[in-house]
């Protein structure tokens, strides 16, 4: 076990080593816009900066529509078994309301085919400082190593 002792000291040291050295995500979405701006005149801050994930669509947006084609299926449900009893004018009204909340089930039921997909990194909030001081965003592919439109 002693002939262990060098080898396990030395991981501890690297790994220790490695974690201090390892910038963050936001550090290095900063870097990037720094070297962009560096032969720059305007002045950037980026105290107030946020980095937040890109999303094709939102995981709310899809979890949302997924819960709201859930409850028009039970209401298109309900007013099929209905139309039954009514007249003939409300059962045409009913239907004319049934088609529209159909369509608005099968727009439902595109978005839910479109997975939440991780695009990529939104660098927002940094101020740009000068004669027309402006709020910057930038966005940024998924590893954060370089700046995309």
């Amino acid at each position: 076990m002693k002939n262990y002792y060098p080898f396990i000291f030395f991981g501890l040291i690297t790994l220790t080593f490695y974690s201090c050295g390892k910038q963050s995500d936001k550090d290095r979405a900063v870097a990037l816009v720094e070297s962009k701006y560096k032969d720059s005149d305007q002045k950037l801050e980026f105290d107030g900066a946020v980095l937040d994930s890109l999303y094709n669509i939102s995981p709310q947006a899809y979890a949302d529509s997924i819960k709201k084609g859930n409850e028009l299926d039970s209401t298109l449900a309900v007013l099929e078994s209905e139309i039954e009893h009514f007249s003939q004018a409300e059962s045409d009204s009913v239907g004319l309301i049934s088609a529209k909340l159909t369509k608005e089930r099968y727009r439902l039921l595109d978005l839910a085919k479109t997975k939440p997909q991780f695009m990529g990194w939104k660098l927002s909030g940094v101020k740009a400082k000068g004669p027309k001081p402006e709020v910057l965003s930038f966005n940024f592919d998924k590893e954060i190593t370089k700046i995309v439109p």
